[in-house]
């Protein structure tokens, strides 16, 4: 049977997520015992609220922190993936399951990438999902207004047929929302999140990650990894260390392809796909992708010890 680990990204996260599994899985608990951030990554999973997690710089690491303690569950049930892909900050998760980096490197770069991406613009910026509306469209308006304006507005996300997202200086994407309503596009929908990420406003975070990369070792996947910067499979045959690093230093500043790697990911002849995360979001756009895949959802100690119930009995 082959199983593939999805894991989610910013706006993934809920309050209290991870205390269930801390309490009842000595894994996961010596695993966040472990873990040194400039936060208390215990508190701040397991007692702040919604909208003070949602916050870049905690987010990130809370995020793969989870994703990673539960990875740890489901190995150690002799449950391993045969792929995996991530969303954005996901990606370090799917690269620590593909055993390119260590758990402790994963949470060093989550750290220090959400630090740096927090910190990075000096203006307001937003993103917004467009819903429904055609690729062509989108792009040309953004470049309509990019050229007459100040700031660029760019596609930071392709998720999934019928959404995608654009981000830039709030100004100019409220201006491109508006023109893209006068062309019959119907829905837009504001993201939590203070910052363009995943375009070049995110230059100096990819500055900064090239920097951190240089003291860490990328290993070569034991798993396949689907990629986000050009939805590509990543596998040990094409593996090498320094194209790695510059994938995922592109990855910051460009166009998240995600709906086009999950097709790739399909397309390995997948039995099982398990969403690691909270919000169905993957889900959400694995029904758009293809409705006919069965996606599993891990977010509770309920819901991984159904998941594996049904993995024995197949």
């Amino acid at each position: 049977m082959k199983i593939c680990f999805l894991y989610g990204g910013q706006g993934s996260q809920k309050m209290g997520m991870g205390k269930d599994f801390y309490d009842n899985y000595p894994i996961f608990k010596d695993f966040y015992d472990s873990i040194n951030l400039h936060f208390d990554l215990k508190e701040y999973s397991f007692e702040k609220s919604d909208e003070e997690i949602a916050q870049t710089q905690y987010t990130q690491p809370i995020m793969v922190a989870f994703q990673i303690g539960i990875t740890k569950i489901l190995n150690e049930k002799n449950i391993f993936p045969s792929i995996v892909g991530g969303l954005s900050i996901g990606e370090y998760s799917a690269f620590y399951a593909s055993n390119i980096l260590t758990d402790k490197d994963a949470m060093k770069i989550a750290e220090k990438r959400g630090l740096a991406m927090a910190q990075n613009s000096k203006m307001k910026c937003k993103m917004m999902a467009i819903i429904g509306a055609d690729e062509t469209l989108v792009r040309n308006t953004c470049e309509e207004i990019s050229e007459k304006g100040e700031y660029p507005v760019e596609i930071s996300n392709l998720n999934c047929p019928g959404q995608i997202v654009i981000a830039g200086e709030e100004n100019a994407v409220d201006e491109v929302v508006s023109v893209l309503k006068e062309n019959g596009v119907r829905k837009a929908l504001a993201l939590k999140v203070s910052n363009a990420f995943h375009t070049s406003y995110m230059q100096s975070a990819s500055e900064e990650l090239e920097h951190i990369f240089k003291d860490i070792k990328f290993s070569e996947p034991i798993i396949p990894v689907g990629l986000n910067l050009d939805a590509s499979i990543y596998s040990q045959d094409i593996y090498d260390e320094d194209k790695c690093k510059q994938i995922m230093v592109k990855q910051v500043k460009n166009t998240v392809h995600f709906g086009k790697e999950l097709e790739n990911i399909i397309k390995q002849d997948i039995d099982v796909f398990v969403e690691i995360g909270f919000s169905s979001v993957i889900k959400g756009f694995m029904k758009k992708v293809d409705p006919s895949k069965k996606v599993y959802e891990i977010y509770s100690v309920e819901t991984l010890e159904n998941f594996v119930k049904d993995m024995e009995s197949l």
